[in-house]
């Protein structure tokens, strides 16, 4: 039997050192592999970003738009790079432009190429974006009729200079120094017209030949400066024509060549003056051009970056002011960086590439019966005492929000108007439908509201949303019309819904969220914190639906709620389809309550509550989405509130893990709303998180000496304390 010999101690100290060495050496491959590989290719910004909230990249909306392009894109920021030293807020602004930057080029792949251009600096790389965007197709060939009025401008001109000098002479050879005719005070003023119309004529052609022959050639402002011209060659023309043909000729001592002279004026004036009136006529429906509007947005650059986002036909100009807006609150203090502005470069840059890649666009219309309009403020009611506290209307930042993401919004008072509202720029819509607003309410004692929606009105929603076959409706909880108990008002809508898509609406109870009283058991208080409001978070969730299921890390908020009822699949219309999108979970925290006032007399003599036999108890749903075999599809949402500015956009502190951040308290709501529209229209793909408000923060700025000694650490520092570990365990073990 063989029998195996101990290592020497020799051979041993050989062996160990080998492998501290090749452990070493192996460690040092490795980093060196990283590095190199992190800076040659384009990672997904989703590999890159372990952050738990995933702030360090690209929205999942914004990675599904970059993922599904299907053209190029360049993004340009034009930035004047910053002093590191005295400019500390600049810089900060650089890098966060500089980090959005790389986030697009690593998501967009070979798609999208993204550029920061330091305009004082490379002269050449500005030209040659100049240059590029003259050449665009949306821009090449927009000022043509401007070119051919300034042509036809230029020939009126000539005739309108040689009219005035031929007449300026003619006034001189005829009326002698000594013409008593020179002490007239109007016929100086003709004098001072011909010499005007000489100067200006000059001007306006040096003026022209310059805005024309820049870079970027201004036609616009050129012809706008031509209709300015013309308007007042018109009026100078008018005025001696009309001097000399009229009242001149009263003027005593006239000599007959004089006399023939203003006598022959208006006829001479004629023909100039029926061409500046053309011309004006002509050029009084040019628009604006798009080339110019881009150029000179891009030269604001001085007063703060810009960013361009172009296309192979198009381009889009993002100010500024809509890549770093002041906070909404103005109350908030400004951070200890001293920037009073938050960051939205995601949502506005995205905005615009939306914009540039979907043509298509669906428009959204909100539809109410009386009451306030929930897009236009009301400025009859501002305080003139409060002026910096503009009026808002109740869904207006959900519109600002809607059209960034390429929709368009109208709105439509049905008891104003008979007839949805023109969309010709969109090629389908979706009615966004709010319960009608009751009307005043004289006598207490009636049970029910006198006049309101009339059952026409009701028909002609009705049949709008079947010609769309698209609607999104916001129900919920309406107060009773009446102290009697058991007069709760009846949601308008609630046999549609119903009887076509087999949703009940149970508007007369309200949902609320209770916590167990702390001394009395079997009783309950409502909650402290927002007891109407039942969020996601805690005693109801979102579903895996695909409007809903993207949304499901965060919080939605539904107030003033009341429970839904799906109808049994046998009990509901044929080929209809019920999921729902959010719901009350079984939990005995939340129940609907039929009457109010019995909760507000039970907390005034008991400090507490108890259920109802005749309340709704969970689980329910609080929004449902519906679909039809024929196509047609709906969302109902048991909150009104759900989508208004007051809960969707509202911001607060809010606990996040074992921290309390400051942002938006149920930022789920708008997502849900965009993502049930998306749904609507078919675009699954488009279903996803956006990007948030403000909290874009990036990595940690590095101290510039720091970074610059980063990769020395990685390649050299790092690797050899591997080194030097090896060797003491190699020395140690040699013992």
């Amino acid at each position: 039997m063989a029998v195996t010999q101990p290592m020497k101690a020799t051979t041993r100290r050989v062996l160990f050192g080998l492998n501290a060495l090749v452990q070493a050496a192996l460690a040092t491959a490795v980093v060196v592999l990283i590095v190199w590989a992190g800076g040659r290719f384009k990672w997904p910004s989703a590999w890159a970003d372990w952050t738990s909230s995933g702030v360090n990249s690209l929205s999942p909306r914004t990675q599904q738009l970059l993922k599904g392009l299907d053209q190029n894109i360049r993004i340009t920021c034009l930035f004047a790079e910053p002093d590191r030293e005295r400019d500390r807020l600049g810089t900060k602004r650089y890098r966060e432009m500089q980090d959005l930057l790389a986030l697009y080029d690593a998501g967009g792949g070979a798609r999208v190429s993204t550029y920061i251009i330091e305009p004082t600096l490379e002269q050449a790389r500005t030209d040659e974006l100049l240059q590029r965007l003259v050449a665009l197709p949306a821009y090449r060939d927009e000022a043509q009729a401007h070119v051919l009025a300034l042509e036809a401008f230029t020939t009126l001109n000539e005739d309108i200079k040689r009219l005035a000098a031929a007449d300026f002479q003619r006034a001189g050879e005829l009326v002698g120094s000594d013409d008593p005719l020179n002490q007239s005070r109007a016929f100086n003023i003709i004098r001072s017209h011909w010499q005007s119309l000489l100067e200006q004529a000059d001007d306006m052609a040096t003026g022209i030949n310059d805005l024309t022959g820049r870079e970027v050639p201004r036609y616009g402002q050129a012809v706008e400066a031509v209709r300015e011209y013309l308007s007042d060659v018109h009026l100078r023309l008018e005025d001696v024509s009309g001097w000399l043909g009229g009242d001149g000729l009263k003027t005593s001592g006239l000599t007959d060549e004089l006399r023939a002279f203003f006598e022959q004026t208006p006829a001479r004036y004629a023909d100039v003056l029926a061409r500046v009136t053309e011309l004006l006529s002509d050029t009084e429906n040019l628009k604006d051009l798009q080339l110019e509007q881009l150029h000179s947005s891009l030269t604001r650059w001085r007063s703060g970056p810009p960013v361009l986002v172009e296309n192979e036909h198009e381009a889009r100009v993002v100010s500024f002011w809509e890549l770093w807006q002041p906070p909404r609150d103005g109350s908030l203090p400004v951070g200890p960086d001293g920037d009073d502005r938050i960051f939205y470069g995601e949502a506005a840059i995205s905005s615009a590439l939306l914009q540039l890649t979907q043509q298509d666009k669906t428009a959204v219309i909100f539809t109410y019966y009386g009451g306030e309009s929930p897009l236009r403020p009301d400025f009859s009611r501002m305080n003139p005492m409060m002026m910096r506290q503009m009026p808002t209307a109740p869904y207006q930042r959900l519109a600002e929000l809607l059209e960034k993401n390429n929709f368009v919004t109208a709105e439509w008072d049905v008891s104003r108007e008979p007839a949805p509202p023109a969309t010709d720029d969109a090629s389908r819509r979706i009615y966004l439908v709010f319960p009608p607003e009751p009307p005043e309410q004289p006598n207490p004692m009636q049970p029910a509201p006198q006049g309101g929606m009339t059952p026409d009105d009701r028909q002609r929603v009705v049949d709008a949303l079947a010609e769309s076959g698209m609607a999104l409706m916001l129900a919920g909880w309406l107060p009773p019309t009446s102290p009697i108990p058991g007069t709760g008002t009846p949601y308008e809508y609630a046999g549609y819904l119903k009887s076509n898509w087999g949703i009940e609406v149970v508007s007369d109870y309200l949902a609320i969220q209770f916590t167990p009283h702390p001394e009395k058991p079997g009783w309950w208080l409502p909650t402290r914190n927002q007891p109407l409001v039942i969020a996601t978070d805690w005693t109801a969730r979102l579903t895996d639906h695909p409007i809903s299921k993207p949304s499901q890390a965060d919080r939605a908020g539904f107030r003033l709620s009341c429970p839904l009822r799906l109808l049994p699949e046998a009990d509901r219309p044929a080929g209809v389809q019920l999921a729902a999108l959010a719901e009350v979970m079984p939990t005995a925290d939340v129940w609907a309550v039929a009457d109010v006032q019995r909760i507000d007399e039970q907390l005034r003599v008991n400090q507490a509550v108890k259920p109802d036999a005749g309340d709704v108890a969970a689980p329910f749903p609080l929004a449902v989405a519906a679909e039809h075999e024929d196509g047609r599809k709906l969302v109902v949402f048991s909150s009104v509130e759900f989508a208004a500015d007051a809960v969707a956009m509202a911001s607060g502190l809010r606990q996040v893990g074992n921290a309390f951040v400051l942002g938006r308290l149920y930022p789920a709501n708008t997502d849900i709303i965009l993502n049930a529209l998306h749904w609507l229209t078919g675009e699954a793909d488009r279903i996803a998180v956006g990007p948030r408000e403000g909290d874009m923060p990036r990595l940690g700025d590095l101290d510039e000496r720091w970074a610059a000694r980063l990769p020395w650490f990685l390649v050299g520092i790092w690797p050899a304390a591997a080194l030097v570990v090896g060797l003491g365990v190699w020395l140690v073990r040699r013992r």
